[in-house]
Order: structure tokens, then C-alpha cells, then sequence
């Protein structure tokens, strides 16, 4: 299952390189010519075996996080809003908004400023037909998670007691993310309480492996029974109790980051984590008693930081069940093994899914063997979590409307989902799909880089950084296809659409006559939406290759000094889906303000005008395009700073960081978007090793402490942009520190 082919391939000498001639325009169309790319149309993997539904159709919620059942056999489902509602309303497909009650509203006792903060926890006890007794999770200020008791009324069912809480544990937390929190009753009786490493990034406290810290844990507390001073008691058969004071009894497990979610197998017992990993890893693991899984020294199965040598205390670590690389996803939201009726050939099977790329997989294992582990279905929104009724089926809750709202900030509510089987193309026939980049069609001659006739050179403004590399872009559109224009949002593309990219390096940097040819990446427009294919260029310069999943190759690049290497990263499929993400339509740059600028194609005919002439436009311009929206040109010395750095950070920046963007910051780095209402200005933000504690994004007048720099400044994880971060944009930087440097003290006004 890992795509990841190869770490690296190693240093390849520049004297084995082949390099292409010095690039020459290609003959532009004039007229508009349809390319043929029903080749590209299908897929080179099998389709998937289920898509989301709705499963309650006529519902929606602000923040929906937890979905659960109460064991009472009243088969109501509870959902969990972050803000810190709980609702409870009928299980049935039709069930109607006005059924929908509220169970308990704590808003004003629940902090919620960023994402992974709020109402994050419920568990009913499991004698609740009895008692009324159940349990949440929440977050508080000062930075703290606690864990609560209530009551449920006894004159309504469907309503809670607010004077009923007791607070049951209280844990302290250094930052404001990691705080996991599903926290879930065991087949033995106990409460389980899910604890992430206390935020930051590189567990800054070393708190996964301290046994004195209750961070980074899974906790079990028995709630029925309370020791000298505290509201719970600690069960007698915890793996830590007869180290006494040298650990916290309340330890099950440790070794974890931020687990999210966690669930147990209803049949076996077992107890399911997902555990959202750092750098490069997101794993799956199956918790024991006093079982370590090896957080802050080990990710998935890998050491951390990322080359450490293993010592002596890696042999006591448990590995994953299954882990899976950042080109495949960056934040694991866990499931829970299916034990419904609805999917038989789903059953005993754990079921997961990545927040980020959409991707849910269900993977199943058996002792002494490799797990079993297949892609199952792709969710356009963000998962942020699974839930179960009280028979076993199983349900995902996805974001999926975005709402701004002033300084940046979003409201954001979701839908609560089930799996149904797909419905595709029984014609579909992977062996179709173009292997090679010369089967494509889109080239008359792929050695000499020259297109088929029909493909339409552009260039944007302000380009995306890609590690210094050259780039040749190209627009293909299909019979009839025509784009739906708009003067300041996304275009609107056909089926059919394809738009072509080839990267080149300079092998000697500075000579242009030294460009190598490394990949050619297509984003294909069919009737599944977009996807991102990536090509790579064969050492002989002739043709390139479909890659299954992502790559890096390490060149050895001549310089003025002598030489030096660098490493290029070749994208996955998920990877282009990072970038071009549906906030911006997916197309990423061929958008008004990027491309309201001259032709490449020669002359001083505006792009825009071009397009317009060839008639690409299906409701062409109405107005010149002088008077439209325009970046600034990257490569002018005359813009001014501050446009320079705010069309930076919308080419760059803005497609996860806006509203509704794949982002956890409510950040909005988009153009036109005046600064007050950017929420960037002023804010604190996770810190980073270079910075003190809670740094701003944006220091106004102050570069060197402004979060924003460091992250564009810095190589490795953390650096933004996301990709292509192997060499940094000097250029970006400098302007960057200017632009704050030069701010006033006070948050600017646009």
C-alpha cells in the first residue's frame, strides 16, 4: 500500500545527464483547435467500491465532531458539536430538522479557538438506562482538558441537567492543539481517555514517554468509585500502579502523539487508535495493556526525528498495525472495526480515513501476517471523525460548508454520511490509460517538447514556488468545451479540460541551455472531478513515465562555487490535490488576476484578449482587460512591496489557507481580502523551534518574530509552502521581511 517508490534514487552526476536545447516558443493556435483527451478521461486504478450519502439528508450541524448511541435501547443518536452543543434526535433516514433537540448546550463554559479545541468528548456509562450518567470532553481556558459527569433530566429524556456536572479530571495543557479526546467506555466497565502529547510539534516536553505526565497516554480511571482526593478511582490491574510515585497510575498505554479517534471493536474488545502523526507517517495501532508506542522516539514504524540511529528503548515499542506516508494523507482520522449489517463484505474490517486527502481505506489484519489493507472509497470534504449506532452501522462525519464570517474566521458545519456502494462505468478499462506521456496524444514530438496543435501556452503572474525550477504550461479543451469566465473568482473548466506542466532544472544554475526535463504533471478534468497525474522524464530526454505514487531523486547541480545537490520531489496524486484544492476550483492559476497579463505566445496582445479571440470564453469579458483584477508581475522591480507579498501569499498560500480552505489555521491569504479581516495580523500560532512560545504569524514591524517568515524561510516540516520545499525561495523571504518590517505597530486597515 505505500506509494512512496523510493526515498531517493541517490546523487546522479550532472556529466550523466541529458540536457534539452534552450527552450523555443511553441507556435501558438490561431483559432481555437479541440484536443482529443478522451485517452485521459478514465483512471489508472480500479474504481473505488463505495461514495458518501447523506445519511440524514435534511440535518446539518455547526462543528459536528462525535456521533454516538446511548445504551438505553432507545436508538436515539447523539452528535457532538465542537462549540460545545449536544443534540439527540431520532435514528431514521427522514428524521426532519425540527426533531432535533438540543441535549446540552455548554457554549459558554467550552473554549473553542482553534481547531482541535472545544467539545471533543462523549461516552454514555454503560449502566445509563439506570444511572443517567454520562461523560464529555472538553477544553477550557486557561489551556486545560477536562473530563465531566452528568446527569440526564429526570423528567425529559431528550435533556441533560446543567446543574449536574462534576468535574471528574482536569489536565493541564502547555499549547492549544493535540488534545485526541474521544474518550470511550471499555467491555470492562472503565473509562478510557484518549490524551495527546500536549501540542506543539517534537512533543516539545517530552511527554508521550514520561510516565509522571498524563500527556501523550491513554488513560483508564474507574468512575464508580473515588480515591482519597480525586473524583474516580484507579483500577487495581493498571500496568503502572506499582511503580508509585515514579509513574501515574492512571496510565493504560503510552507513546502516542494526538490520537484521533479512538474506538473499540464491539465483538473482540479490542481497542482501535488512530494516531496522527508529525513529518512523514500516519499509523494505525491496536492498544494493550502497558503498551508503548514509542512517541516522541518513533514514528510508525520509523525513528524520529527522521535518521536517528535506534537505541536500546526501541525494542520495547509496539509497532503499528499499518502505517501510510504524507503523499498518501497528513492527518489520520480514525474509525472503528464494522460490525453492521448493511455491508457484509465490510464486517470485522477497521475502517479509516485521511482528514486531508479524502481517502478512506478499511484494513483488516491476522496474526503473523501483513494486513490486509485497500482504498474504499474517496470523500470530497474533510472527515473529521466515525460514529456507530447502537446496531453496529457506522457512519462519518464530513465539513462540508464553510461559512466566513468577519476577521477571518469561518463557521463551519457538516453532514453526517454512510457508505453506499459506487456507482461507476462498467466500460472502464484501466489498461487504457496512458502509461507514457507519448500515448497521451498532447505532444507531436514528446523528445523536442513540442505540443499537438490546439494546446495554448500561458503564464501567470506570480508563479507557485516549485524549488527554482522552469516551468512550461499549456491549456488543452476538448469539442465545444468552453470556459465559464469570471472577472474575480474561478474560472469554470469542462469535462474534457487538461492542463499540461513540465518542470525543468538547470543543471548548471544560471545557464539556461543546461535544462533538464524532470516531470510533466497533467490535472485532467473528467466527470469525476479533477486529478493530478505526474509524468517523469526518462534520462534520455525522450519520453516519460506514469508514476504510481511519489518519488525523490537527488541532482547534482554546478554552480559559479563548485557544486552542490539538490533533491526533487516528485508529487503523488494526493500531492497535487494538496495544492489544487476545490477552494480554488482546483485549477490552481488560471484564474483573472493571473493571468491578466501579456502572452507568451509573443507580441503585446494581452492573454486575457487572446483568449478571448480564440474563443475559449463561453461569456466572454465585458469589460477591458486593463480595468480587470491583475496580480503583480513577479519579476517587476517597480511593484511595490506590500502587493508583491500579498500576491505571494494567494498564489503560494491561499488555496488551504482561506475560508473553507484544507487548513486548521482560520487564516484568509487571499488578494483582494482586506488585512483586518485576514485574521493574520497579530495572532498567535503553534510555535516553531526557532521561535519563542507562542509567536505571531505577524509581528507588525518585526520580521525575525513573525511565524509567517520562518515557515517560507525554513527547509523541512513546517515549511510553506507545503511542496517543493527542498530549496528555499529567497526572493519570497526577502520580500516577506520587507513587507512586515515596514508594517506600523498597529494592525493595518487593508
Amino acid at each position: 500500500m505505500r506509494l512512496i517508490l523510493s526515498l531517493a534514487l541517490g546523487v546522479i552526476a550532472l556529466l550523466f545527464l541529458k540536457t534539452v536545447p534552450a527552450r523555443t516558443a511553441d507556435p501558438p493556435p490561431n483559432k481555437f483547435v479541440a484536443v482529443d483527451t478522451s485517452c485521459l478521461m478514465g483512471s489508472p486504478t480500479p474504481p473505488l467500491q463505495y461514495e458518501l450519502t447523506p445519511a440524514f439528508p435534511q440535518l446539518s450541524f455547526e462543528f459536528p465532531l462525535v456521533l454516538t448511541s446511548a445504551p438505553d435501547g432507545t436508538n436515539r443518536l447523539f452528535l457532538v458539536g465542537q462549540n460545545g452543543v449536544i443534540y439527540v434526535f431520532p435514528n431514521r433516514a427522514d428524521v426532519r430538522s425540527d426533531e432535533v433537540k438540543t441535549f446540552l448546550d455548554l457554549r459558554g463554559g467550552v473554549a473553542r479557538n482553534y481547531f482541535e479545541e472545544g467539545l471533543i468528548g462523549l461516552a454514555f456509562h454503560p449502566r445509563f438506562a439506570e444511572n443517567g450518567q454520562f461523560f464529555i470532553y472538553y477544553t477550557e481556558r486557561p489551556t486545560r482538558s477536562s473530563v465531566a459527569r452528568f446527569t440526564v433530566s429526570p423528567d425529559n429524556p431528550n435533556r441533560a441537567d446543567p446543574t449536574s456536572q462534576q468535574v471528574i479530571l482536569t489536565v493541564n495543557q502547555p499549547f492549544w492543539n493535540h488534545n485526541s479526546g474521544t474518550i470511550q467506555f471499555g467491555p470492562d466497565g472503565f473509562l478510557y481517555i484518549p490524551l495527546g502529547d500536549g501540542g506543539s510539534a517534537n512533543d516539545p516536553h517530552s511527554n508521550g514517554q514520561n510516565l509522571q505526565s498524563l500527556l501523550g497516554k491513554i488513560l483508564r480511571i474507574d468512575v464508580d468509585h473515588a480515591d482519597p482526593g480525586k473524583n474516580y478511582a484507579i483500577p487495581e490491574d493498571n500496568p503502572f500502579v506499582h511503580l508509585g510515585d515514579k509513574a501515574r497510575g492512571e496510565i493504560w498505554a503510552l507513546g502516542l502523539r494526538n490520537p484521533w479517534t479512538m474506538m473499540f471493536d464491539r465483538k473482540t474488545g479490542d481497542l482501535w487508535v488512530a494516531d496522527v502523526g508529525q513529518d512523514h507517517w500516519e499509523e494505525v495501532d491496536v492498544i494493550v495493556r502497558g503498551g508503548n508506542y514509542g512517541w516522541n522516539v518513533r514514528e510508525g514504524f520509523h525513528t524520529f526525528p527522521a535518521g536517528r540511529k535506534p537505541g536500546p528503548q526501541d525494542a520495547n515499542f509496539i509497532d503499528p498495525v499499518w502505517e501510510y506516508p504524507h503523499s498518501e494523507g497528513v492527518s489520520i482520522t480514525g474509525g472503528s472495526v464494522y460490525r453492521g449489517a448493511r455491508h457484509s463484505n465490510l464486517r470485522g474490517w477497521y475502517i479509516c480515513a485521511d482528514h486531508m486527502s479524502g481517502s478512506v481505506w478499511a484494513l483488516r489484519r491476522r496474526d503473523g501476517e501483513e494486513p490486509q489493507v485497500r482504498k474504499i472509497a474517496y470523500s470530497p470534504f474533510p472527515i473529521s471523525a466515525f460514529g456507530e449506532d447502537a446496531s453496529g452501522e457506522q457512519y462519518l462525519i464530513a465539513f462540508d460548508e464553510f461559512t466566513p464570517v468577519p476577521h477571518g474566521n469561518t463557521t463551519t458545519r457538516g453532514q453526517i454520511y454512510r457508505l453506499q456502494p459506487a456507482t461507476f462505468d462498467h466500460q472502464y478499462d484501466p489498461k487504457k490509460f496512458p502509461r507514457l506521456l507519448s500515448e497521451t496524444g498532447l505532444f507531436t514530438s514528446v523528445s523536442n517538447h513540442q505540443v499537438a496543435p490546439g494546446l495554448i501556452p500561458y503564464d501567470v503572474n506570480v508563479p507557485l514556488w516549485s524549488d527554482g525550477a522552469v516551468k512550461d504550461r499549456y491549456l488543452a479543451l476538448p469539442e465545444k468545451g468552453q470556459v465559464v469566465f469570471s472577472p474575480k473568482d474561478d474560472w469554470d473548466f469542462p469535462i474534457g479540460t487538461v492542463t499540461v506542466k513540465t518542470f525543468s532544472l538547470e543543471m548548471h544554475r544560471g545557464d539556461p541551455t543546461s535544462l533538464r526535463r524532470l516531470e510533466t504533471r497533467l490535472m485532467v478534468r473528467s466527470d469525476r472531478g479533477w486529478d493530478g497525474y505526474t509524468y517523469r522524464w526518462n534520462d534520455q530526454q525522450t519520453d516519460a513515465a506514469l508514476l504510481d505514487g511519489s518519488l525523490e531523486e537527488v541532482f547534482e547541480i554546478k554552480t559559479d562555487e563548485g557544486t552542490e545537490t539538490q533533491t526533487w520531489y516528485y508529487p503523488s496524486h494526493y500531492d497535487c490535490n494538496a495544492c489544487h484544492t476545490k477552494q480554488e476550483n482546483f485549477s490552481l492559476g488560471l484564474v483573472t488576476r493571473q493571468l491578466n497579463r501579456p502572452s507568451p505566445a509573443g507580441g503585446q496582445e494581452n492573454q486575457l484578449d487572446r483568449f478571448d479571440r480564440l474563443g475559449l470564453f463561453r461569456n466572454p469579458p465585458t469589460a477591458p482587460a486593463s480595468t480587470l483584477e491583475a496580480l503583480p508581475d513577479w519579476t517587476a522591480a517597480e511593484d511595490s512591496t506590500s502587493d508583491l507579498a500579498r500576491a505571494y501569499l494567494d498564489a503560494n498560500c491561499a488555496m488551504c489557507h482561506q475560508p473553507g480552505g484544507n487548513s486548521v489555521m482560520q487564516l484568509d491569504f487571499r488578494y483582494h481580502t482586506p488585512l483586518a479581516e485576514a485574521n493574520i495580523i497579530n495572532v498567535p500560532r503553534q510555535s516553531l523551534e526557532e521561535l519563542p512560545n507562542q509567536p505571531m504569524l505577524i509581528d507588525p514591524g518585526n520580521a525575525e518574530k513573525s511565524e509567517l517568515v520562518a515557515r517560507v524561510s525554513r527547509r523541512g516540516p513546517g515549511q510553506m509552502p507545503r511542496l517543493a520545499t527542498n530549496r528555499v525561495d529567497k526572493k519570497a523571504v526577502e520580500i516577506l521581511r520587507r513587507w512586515i518590517a515596514d508594517m506600523h505597530a498597529q494592525q493595518p486597515d487593508n
